[in-house]
């Protein structure tokens, strides 16, 4: 019902006063509002705690996760270059490596060693008599970083200077052989100059 303007001006004290009382409390009003402002932001801030604090972990994670990743790569990288640089210093020495493997063999094989120098004796045109190999040490089943070496001996008739020719040759082998001793003499029988000499091979198994 739509009360008329001249109502309230004809009210009384008594009843206007009533009226106010209906009316809520303007002070009481602001403090609920205040109180459910600040609830409600205390809510959110506890949910929202609860609901970053998961991201937040991740986040961290996922930064040491790239950090260690970055650690890695950086890792890999290093080693990329260095067997870039050993690959290419292996190329530079790749066509001097049967040189080097041939200078010192892996195994004693004094068969072959006695066939290169029969072969070099024929290049001097000097005769070999005798060729005896002294007991070759051999390696034993366990890793060896030592290096192995045999003893042999010989005797060769011809001229003076082919036996030296010959002996000096012995050093031109692919085999790395010394010389560590040489003689030559005469045959009492024949006259014949003799040369009498005793080396050493290597090889490392």
């Amino acid at each position: 019902m739509k009360l008329p303007k001249s109502y309230f001006e004809n009210l009384s004290a008594a009843k206007y006063r009533e009226y106010l009382k209906l009316l809520p409390s303007m002070e009481q009003e602001n403090t609920t509002i205040f109180v459910a402002i600040a609830l409600t932001l205390a809510a959110l801030s506890f949910f929202g705690i609860f609901a970053i604090n998961p991201t937040l972990t991740t986040i961290a994670e996922l930064q040491k996760e790239l950090a260690d990743n970055e650690a890695v790569e950086e890792q890999l990288t290093t080693k990329i270059n260095n067997l870039s640089s050993l690959q290419q210093q292996y190329n530079v020495l790749e066509k001097d490596l049967p040189i080097i493997y041939a200078a010192i063999p892996t195994s004693a094989d004094a068969p072959l060693l006695s066939a290169q120098v029969e072969a070099l004796a024929q290049q001097n045109n000097v005769t070999i008599s005798t060729f005896r190999v002294a007991e070759v040490q051999l390696a034993s089943n366990q890793p060896s970083t030592k290096t192995l070496s045999y003893i042999f001996t010989l005797q060769a008739e011809g001229a003076y200077q082919n036996m030296i020719d010959f002996s000096a040759s012995l050093s031109r082998l692919s085999r790395v052989i010394t010389v560590e001793s040489m003689s030559i003499g005469r045959d009492t029988k024949t006259n014949d100059l003799i040369l009498t000499l005793r080396g050493r091979q290597y090889f490392k198994p």
